[in-house]
Formats: structure tokens, C-alpha cells, sequence
């Protein structure tokens, strides 16, 4: 029986890269100046100190919002009484936005990784703020050119950490075919969903999530992007009434116990250690940690339950400042913005969702 060729045995062998990520965030942007307007505007029957201190303090500076048109005007509530727009009418909004940031910040992933449109084999699309079919994936199909023979994949409805359940996807898929080549699409509008009204931890959300795409191209080439080494997953016990996203008649709506902070921080150290032992290594060794930025108090509950410094989480905070929470695709915001900055050696990224539940990749970058 022959050997196989060292390039062979290196595909076979090796671990799912990613090769490329691109983002992408609406024209429109938001600032804690105009989404107190904003707010108080839909919602006049809140405390406006309340209202005034959640939004100077909510660390975020700017957000992308597709509400709003070339001069920062938005019309999508305006002519709406009560509880707001119905849900037919932000999700009729939802589907040329997305559309567009979706294609932009997939350009732009395979224009990082230099492959043509043509050689993407596999598209794994990630969304919780849309819903229709065909999706993104027939829309990014049509625009980039893609083969009308691609098999897809879409994961709905798993919230901000999205993105690395269509990591673990793309990277099952090139274990099982080396030659796969996997376009992984996240894009969400959180803002078509802001709640007229509500409970406060409603109003938080308004004041936190924004709207924004990523993409990765993922594949088991000859690359210096990172490897992606293995996945957990964590439901924690006891806390299914503490996040929730679900469909109502007046856009989707989220509910945020001010208790997720305190569960993580007593609960992800554990998890993080058990899901890093198995690979020979402990949390010193990490090089970088990409947290999704749910929120200034979830990543703070975050920091000290894994007991990591301030600079730890710097461009998760960064992130939330420059762009908000962008749901799923946020972690990899993150991830590019410590890749940009020469991050090299073992990194954790790590997304919290509804459940209360959590996902994680371990990756290494100088592999």
C-alpha cells in the first residue's frame, strides 16, 4: 500500500481554519444622544433620570441602527401608536437590510481569505431577528455569485452565541470533507425589534443591542488564520427564566434578569476549566479571551468569574463601545478586532444566550 502525500496527510490530519472574517454595520449610527431621544420619545411614560442614567452608562458610544435614513431620521414608529409596529412590518424592513450587510461583510470575508466566490462549497447562515424563507442564503447565493449547487445550512433563533454553533457547524463539515470549503454569514437587526414600552430589562436591551453582520470562511487549507481546536456547550441548571427571546405581535421581544451577571460569574469558571482540560492546558495559558460584549455588567460578572484582568477584556469592551451588541455575530467582531492586533497563541471566545446558556471554541493562532 502506497503513503499518502505530506499535503494529503497535512488535510486529512490538520484543523478547520479560519481563513478569513469580514464585518459589516449600517450607514446609520446611533449615538447615547440620540437613543435617549429616541427612547423617550417612544416610551414617555419612563423615569427619564432612569432612563437618562441607562443609557450614559450602558458603554456604548455609537451602534449601527438601519431605522435610520440618510439624515438620521427614522420612520418605521413613527406613524405607529401603542405597543409599536407589528412584527409583519419590521420583519418586511428586516429582509433588504440584511440583505445588504450580510453580502458587505461576506465580500469582505472572502476578499481577507483571497478566494473567489466560486470555490465556497458549503454557507452556513446564522440569524435570530429574521425569519423568512428563502432566506440570506438564497439571497447571498444570487448576489455573490455562489454555486446554485451549495448545500445550506441556517441556525435561527440561537441568539448571541450564534456564531460559534455556525463555527462548530463549518468545522464538523470540514473534518467530514477537507476539500469543503464553508461561508458562515451571521446578520442581525436587533434594533427592528425595539420595545415601545415594556418591562425595564426590555429597556436595557434597547439601550445595548444594535445591528451588525459578520462572516468566516472556514476550511482546511494551508493558512496562518486560526485553527479552530474544539467547541463546549453549557446549559446552566436552574436559570431558563433568566434570558429568553421570543415572537410577540409587536416585534420579538427580550427578556434580561439583572441576575445573569452573578450566575456567570459563580458558574464560568468551572465550565471554562473542564472544557479546557481535556487539551492540556489551563486558563494562564490562554492568550486572549474573545467574550461577546452582552452587556458592561455580563462581561464584568465574566472578568472576575474566570479572575482575569481589566486589559483581559479590552476588545470586548471596545467592540461594545464602537458597535453595541450585535447578537450572534458579535464574537466575531471580537475575535477579528485581537486578530488585527496580533494575538497569537491559544484564544477562548465565548457567547452567552437564551436558556441561560453558554458556547465556546477554544482557538490557536500561531498553529
Amino acid at each position: 500500500m502506497g503513503l499518502a502525500s505530506p499535503l494529503l496527510e497535512r488535510r486529512v490530519t490538520g484543523a478547520p481554519r479560519i481563513l478569513g472574517i469580514g464585518t459589516a454595520s449600517p450607514q446609520g449610527q446611533l449615538t447615547p444622544d440620540s437613543s435617549l431621544e429616541l427612547a423617550r420619545r417612544l416610551c414617555p411614560e419612563g423615569d427619564p433620570e432612569r432612563l437618562d442614567a441607562l443609557y450614559r452608562s450602558a458603554g456604548v458610544s455609537e451602534r449601527g441602527c438601519v431605522l435610520l435614513g440618510p439624515q438620521g431620521e427614522q420612520e418605521l414608529f413613527t406613524l405607529d401608536a401603542g405597543s409599536g409596529p407589528s412584527t409583519a412590518t419590521r420583519l418586511a424592513r428586516y429582509r433588504s437590510a440584511a440583505r445588504q450587510l450580510a453580502g458587505a461583510a461576506s465580500l469582505r470575508t472572502l476578499h481577507a481569505a483571497e478566494r473567489d466566490p466560486a470555490s465556497v462549497t458549503h454557507i452556513v447562515t446564522v440569524s435570530c431577528t429574521g425569519a423568512q424563507s428563502p432566506g440570506v442564503d438564497h439571497d447571498l447565493i444570487e448576489d455573490l455569485g455562489l454555486s446554485p449547487d451549495i448545500s445550506r445550512t441556517h441556525i435561527g433563533f440561537m441568539g448571541c452565541h450564534g456564531a460559534i454553533n455556525g463555527l462548530a457547524v463549518a468545522a464538523s463539515i470540514v473534518r467530514a470533507d477537507p476539500d469543503a470549503l464553508v461561508l458562515l454569514a451571521c446578520v442581525e437587526l436587533c434594533s427592528l425589534h425595539f420595545h415601545v414600552g415594556g418591562t425595564w430589562d426590555q429597556q436595557v436591551a434597547n439601550a445595548i443591542f444594535a445591528d451588525g453582520a459578520a462572516c468566516a470562511l472556514v476550511g482546511m487549507r494551508q493558512s496562518d488564520g486560526p485553527e479552530l481546536r474544539g467547541f463546549a456547550s453549557r446549559v446552566f441548571p436552574g436559570t431558563r427564566a433568566l434570558m429568553s427571546w421570543e415572537i410577540g405581535d409587536h416585534g420579538f421581544e427580550m427578556h434580561l434578569s439583572p441576575r445573569v451577571p452573578g450566575v456567570l460569574r459563580r458558574a464560568v469558571g468551572g465550565w471554562v476549566d473542564g472544557f479546557l482540560a481535556p487539551h492540556g492546558i489551563d486558563r494562564d495559558a490562554i492568550a486572549g479571551w474573545a467574550i461577546h460584549p452582552g452587556g458592561r455588567d455580563i462581561l464584568e460578572g465574566v472578568r472576575i468569574g474566570l479572575g482575569l484582568g481589566e486589559p483581559s477584556l479590552a476588545p470586548s469592551r471596545r467592540i461594545l463601545d464602537r458597535h453595541g451588541n450585535m447578537s450572534s455575530g458579535t464574537v466575531l467582531w471580537v475575535l477579528d478586532d485581537m486578530l488585527r492586533a496580533g494575538a497569537r497563541g491559544p484564544v477562548v471566545a465565548m457567547s452567552f444566550g437564551p436558556g441561560l446558556s453558554g458556547e465556546a471554541a477554544i482557538l490557536h493562532t500561531d498553529g
